[in-house]
């Protein structure tokens, strides 16, 4: 593996912290925006869902063809500043109406830089190891959540929210355009180079084999639907995070001590995604997603069955491991059932799956909250939900290489456990 590979790797770590710290910043900094605007905190959360919600649709629209048409790298650097202006911007709104058309601006723009380009740049440079590679990546963008917990809050304070998202629009700017220029190549080739793990007679992806049929077909398909559905499925119980501070006070703790076990995740997170990249890359994607959904079951039942400090904190440990399982599996997952060719347009839609399902997700915790009174039944509702999604992701993955992949020479049956 050469410098190269890994400057690749930074970069794109680099690029998903930039993901992480919009995401958590934005629920320290609209809080404060709400009393100088003076409207209700739920008013400038919206802020939240059409980020989320623009971004999905873009990067299923638009996010393949911008990619074919002007390369990951200048979309990095081209979305990477237009969305830093748009953070920027938000500093000097005055009402609602401002904020939420920079919300939809910077929504559009920002996950074509941050989660489907690091996502598509671990694709085209890592054949071997790929799963490793992405748990690093997703490791590094723990940095985002690190700057958002301990540098935003004393910025607020300093200069208020205005500030804060002025600081958060130069990181974006400048970070996209550093790594556009000093660390990424969109594929090893634009340097002499080939993916890891590919030989020279192999081309860049041929691991994979030939993909059957075209990609409308392939978005036509029952694997597509059922993957798809599957990964919404997950990201909608994964909203549960936004709601921890008050499960957990229902469950025994204060205020302090549910924060505490919040830092607990975000170091915990950092190992799990180390493991489960490398797990993905020795036992294959369905044994590792049959393990995350297995142990997000587990953490349901702890967190509903128990109350203190000690038992939420094992629900914690043992739900890190799936809490960082979505962004890593996306893409190895799409590429497992289909292979490489129509990928980039594949992921367009397949990496849109968790902001669309945090934006459903994220509401409807609350709703079972409001109307009985508790998170318990949603818990133990999220558990049947797991299984369904599970099922449905393991269809596409068992089935979809026999129906979309073509490997000369070998059984197809064999590319089930591949």
């Amino acid at each position: 593996m050469t410098a190269r590979h890994w400057m690749v790797v930074v970069g794109s770590g680099l690029l998903m912290s930039l993901n992480v710290l919009t995401f958590l910043g934005s629920g320290l900094l609209l809080p404060p925006m709400a009393q100088t605007l003076g409207v209700t905190l739920g008013a400038v959360m919206v802020f939240t869902s059409i980020n989320a919600l623009s971004g999905a649709v873009v990067m299923s629209a638009a996010g393949p063809y911008l990619i074919c048409r002007l390369g990951v790298r200048r979309l990095i650097i081209l979305t990477g500043i237009l969305s830093g202006v748009a953070l920027f911007g938000v500093s000097y709104v005055e009402g609602l109406p401002a904020l939420y058309v920079a919300a939809f601006v910077a929504g559009c723009l920002m996950p074509l830089s941050t989660q489907m380009g690091g996502a598509v740049l671990i694709n085209e440079w890592f054949i071997k190891r790929r799963g490793t590679m992405l748990g690093i990546v997703m490791s590094t963008a723990s940095l985002g959540g690190v700057v958002a917990g301990t540098v935003l809050p004393s910025v607020v304070l300093s200069g208020g929210w205005e500030l804060g998202f002025r600081v958060v629009g130069v990181t974006n700017l400048t970070v996209c355009t550093l790594v556009g220029v000093f660390l990424v190549r969109g594929r090893p080739a634009h340097v002499n180079l080939r993916a890891y793990g590919a030989t020279p007679d192999d081309g860049a992806h041929a691991d994979v084999g030939r993909t059957r049929g075209s990609a409308a077909e392939a978005f036509a398909s029952p694997q597509f639907v059922a993957l798809t559905t599957g990964l919404i499925l997950f990201s909608i119980l994964m909203a549960m995070q936004q709601h921890f501070p008050p499960l957990m006070r229902e469950h025994g703790l204060d205020v302090e001590a549910a924060g505490t076990l919040l830092a607990v995740l975000s170091v915990a997170n950092v190992a799990a995604t180390l493991l489960f990249g490398a797990l993905n890359d020795r036992v294959g994607p369905l044994r590792s997603a049959i393990l995350a959904w297995a142990l997000l079951i587990v953490s349901l039942g702890i967190f509903a069955t128990t109350s203190g400090y000690v038992p939420q904190a094992a629900a914690i440990l043992v739900y890190s491991v799936p809490a960082i399982a979505s962004p890593i599996i996306t893409p190895i997952v799409y590429r497992h059932t289909f292979g490489d060719r129509h990928l980039v347009a594949l992921l367009g839609v397949g990496i849109a799956t968790m902001p669309t399902g945090v934006a459903i997700g994220a509401p409807l915790w609350g709703m079972v909250k409001d109307t009985t009174g508790a998170y318990t039944p949603g818990l133990w509702t999220a558990m049947g939900i797991t299984v369904v999604s599970l099922g449905l992701i393991a269809y596409a993955l068992v089935t979809g290489p026999r129906r979309w992949i073509e490997k000369p020479g070998q059984d197809p049956a064999a590319l089930v456990s591949s």
